[in-house]
């Protein structure tokens, strides 16, 4: 399975936003067989776009001039020319609170991503998003093609 997960990550084209469940254990191994630069942040205890933007932002060690805004959000995760690596995979983990309870914050979050993912399609490389959550939470997302 993992091999198989492996060859997923490494596809471009599926790469995006996408729901998991809880348990994103093989997610992460398969990523790092990749070689992928890979993320895992606990989103738990977020409220609002200025908790989200600066614990990615702080996870991926975004450049010093990273505004907190929406627009510096998107260009720091276009570029991580200081994370050189084949592809990308963020894992966001324990995401309900801040999925559901700060819905439009998180919809501008996903809709972010969605064009990261994008940008980098058109750069060769995949740009995994992956949003996890208890078993049976609609996020309103697809699910993980592997899922």
């Amino acid at each position: 399975m993992s091999n198989s997960l492996e060859q997923l990550l490494k596809d471009k084209d599926k790469a995006g936003v996408y729901l998991t469940g809880p348990d994103t254990r093989l997610i992460a191994e398969a990523a790092q067989a990749a070689g992928f630069a890979l993320w895992r942040l606990d989103i738990g205890r977020v409220h609002d776009k200025e908790g989200f933007t600066g614990l990615v932002a702080k996870a991926l060690a975004f450049p010093d001039w990273f505004g907190g805004n929406w627009d510096a959000f998107e260009d720091c995760l276009g570029d991580l020319s200081w994370h050189p690596a084949p592809g990308y995979v963020l894992l966001l983990e324990h995401c309900k609170h801040f999925g559901a309870g700060h819905k439009q914050e998180f919809v501008t979050a996903v809709e972010v991503l969605d064009g990261v993912a994008e940008y980098w399609q058109g750069q060769g490389k995949p740009f995994w998003a992956i949003v996890s959550g208890p078993d049976g939470w609609d996020a309103g997302l697809p699910a993980f093609p592997a899922a």
